[in-house]
């Protein structure tokens, strides 16, 4: 696998991503076999998640992937995330779900921990940098969203409706592309992770309805069109031209 890293890195990220997505579907077998909701599915996202820092660690790839802190001075180019924090926020207008018990919340708050975290990895460390690798910063940021949208049709299998589905597959990508622009200016994952995190935990306690779901759509495009156009900029400005190095991009950016 760590040689994969350098020879083949979109293999690599195709391979965790899989991975990723086997954990879920047995975590979910897991969870109905012992009659605990997202229990087992939880549990094995917390040792899907140790696996890949021991593995990280191991390859000394931590910082590579983006498990740093900020480049100085990039956080305030992003605003300091805040248009994606709000829509944390916006998800509790749908009110909390009054029938969820504390051991449902506490499991659901581990489970979103490891799927933030895990998303985050692989989309926007390993398929971010797998696509960087051979192509321009601009096309790693919109093929790791599209790929991140696309990766949650999964969810059918988990029995979604397709209503639902497409809300959160147009939800995801708009995400994704957000993201992948603040891992470029900042060099890290990290921001995005505590976002991705506290934005599933509000999905996971607040009511599910299909008309707020969509409404919530349209605010997060309100939101993040806007806010993808302003870091489009800010990225532009500061290297000028699309690279094809990330490293090269918050240096010149933190100069700004």
């Amino acid at each position: 696998m760590r040689t994969l890293q350098d020879t083949k890195p979109i293999w690599h990220a195709l391979i965790w991503i899989a991975g990723y997505i086997a954990i879920v579907n047995v975590g979910d077998a897991v969870s109905e076999a012992i009659g605990i909701a997202s229990a087992g599915t939880a549990l094995l996202l917390v040792v899907y998640s140790l696996a890949l820092l021991g593995y990280l660690r191991g390859a000394n790839r931590m910082r590579f992937y983006g498990l740093r802190r900020a480049e100085p001075g990039t956080m305030r180019l992003t605003a300091f995330y805040l248009p994606l924090f709000a829509l944390t926020l916006f998800q509790y207008a749908k009110g909390l779900n009054s029938d969820l018990d504390a051991q449902t919340v506490v499991i659901a708050c581990i489970l979103m921990i490891g799927v933030g975290f895990v998303e985050e990895l692989i989309f926007r460390g390993f398929l971010f940098r797998a696509v960087l690798a051979k192509k321009t910063v601009l096309r790693a940021i919109y093929l790791s969203g599209v790929a991140f949208g696309f990766g949650h049709i999964v969810n059918l299998l988990r029995g979604y409706t397709g209503s639902d589905q497409l809300i959160q597959l147009v939800a995801a990508i708009v995400i994704g592309i957000a993201l992948g622009y603040v891992v470029a200016i900042t060099q890290s994952i990290l921001p995005g992770v505590l976002f991705h995190i506290l934005f599933n935990i509000s999905g996971a306690l607040t009511t599910h309805d299909v008309v707020w779901d969509t409404v919530l759509v349209g605010a997060m495009a309100v939101v993040l069109v806007p806010y993808i156009v302003y870091l489009h900029r800010v990225l532009t400005r500061s290297t000028g031209q699309p690279a094809t190095c990330a490293d090269t991009i918050a240096p010149a950016a933190a100069t700004k």
